[in-house]
């Protein structure tokens, strides 16, 4: 685990690819992250920051100050990576990231995408993955938005598209497109998932997460009837979803949904059964990333850790990163390189930001199973005589 301090409390980061190796350092990581005080009052400035992150070190290749606004949150798209999206309460805006991300300016005007009556917020945005010209935005007042982005040059413009109905009674958490682009599924604290059609813009299906519906969970904490928060929600390909729910407090679980679809414009109510649930995480989790084979997660007390998207079997082991609850990570390196170990890049509002890899987690874990295999080496020696069964006659 590295820990690289940053000037600011961090609040979102975005995954460019690997960087060009130094002479000191054979893997590096192109990241945009972003965070900052807030008000003006905190002393601490609010910026978007594009950097390297190396085994040892962090160099920030530029930032963009955004003055009193505090962007909460950033994404790019997985083709056009010169296209960044930046959220700032209510409202989003689209950066243009050239010279390899060493170069970062504004390049659009605001768009709001809230549109509740106290407090608006947006809390996700994603691009899709087949055409980078499309955007979902989801918020605090339950409704999914898609947006049509156009790049004449230097400049984007968005349109609103449409607005996918019926929303969800409370605020969506996260949002995903499926890897073909005609799909797209939120998530939200009603303890719903949704997957909607892109084309018509109609809900096809709901997933309702609580506990009736997860028979093989149990958490004697919560009532069987309590539903849950669902934290986020991810496509993996076409036809699997991937959601992350817990109640207020306590666990944390993944759930694996399989998608039956049909076609590409597919109208009609889809078909969906759930085929796997697990434990991942004894606090609630407040970030998670999939990438590849791998499904990355924060939790509230700071831990980080890495599940299988097959099995949602733990790989290594659970690594406390942060001080305060993890705001945002990413999985770097799981499928640029066949051969190289997956890390988290993970950040949060303690200023810092932890790269903790794979086989960081594999050894601690190794470490923790030897060291209860000596303790308990240990106990039976030292129990070994009192365990062992007297004949009647000792007692006489």
């Amino acid at each position: 685990m590295h820990v690289r301090s940053t000037a600011v409390p961090i609040f979102s980061i975005a995954y460019l690819g690997e960087a060009e190796a130094s002479a000191t350092e054979s893997l590096r990581h192109r990241v945009v992250y972003a965070g900052g005080g807030g008000s003006s009052k905190t002393g601490v400035g609010n910026v978007i920051v594009a950097a390297e992150v190396g085994e040892f070190s962090l160099v920030e290749l530029c930032q963009l100050d955004t003055g009193v606004d505090l962007c909460s949150f950033v994404c790019v798209g997985r083709r056009q990576k010169t296209m960044l999206v930046s959220v700032f309460g209510n409202k989003f805006r689209l950066c243009k990231l050239s010279n390899f991300g060493k170069l970062i300016a504004f390049a659009s005007d605001c768009y709001v995408s809230d549109l509740k009556d106290q407090n608006p917020s947006i809390n996700c945005c994603a691009v899709n993955g087949a055409k980078d010209h499309l955007l979902a935005v989801g918020g605090d007042d339950g409704m999914l938005r898609i947006w049509t982005v156009c790049n004449e040059g230097s400049v984007f413009t968005c349109m609103l598209a449409k607005t996918c109905r019926p929303g969800h009674t409370s605020s969506i958490t996260d949002c995903s497109f499926s890897e073909s682009g005609h799909l797209v599924a939120t998530s939200s604290k009603d303890g719903t998932c949704r997957v909607w059609s892109l084309g018509t813009g109609h809900s096809l299906c709901k997933v309702l997460t609580n506990y009736a519906m997860l028979p093989t969970l149990t958490d004697r904490c919560c009532r069987k009837t309590a539903n849950f928060i669902v934290r986020a929600c991810k496509f993996v390909g076409d036809d699997c979803l991937i959601s992350v729910q817990s109640a207020f407090r306590g666990n944390a679980y993944a759930a694996k949904w399989t998608l039956r679809t049909k076609s590409k414009d597919e109208c009609e109510v889809l078909p969906v059964t759930l085929t796997a649930t697990r434990m991942i995480s004894r606090h609630p989790v407040s970030a998670v990333g999939i990438s590849g084979d791998f499904i990355a997660h924060g939790n509230v007390e700071g831990y980080v850790s890495i599940t299988s998207t097959s099995s949602f079997a733990p790989v290594g082991g659970c690594v406390q990163a942060h001080e305060l609850p993890v705001t945002a990570l990413v999985v770097a390196g799981a499928c640029t390189r066949g051969n190289a170990s997956p890390c988290i890049l993970s950040v949060s509002a303690d200023y810092r930001l932890v790269a903790t890899s794979l086989t960081h987690l594999s050894r601690r874990r190794k470490i923790i199973c030897a060291a209860l295999s000596v303790l308990f080496a240990i106990l039976a020696v030292s129990l070994g005589p009192c365990l062992v069964p007297r004949p009647l006659e000792a007692f006489k």
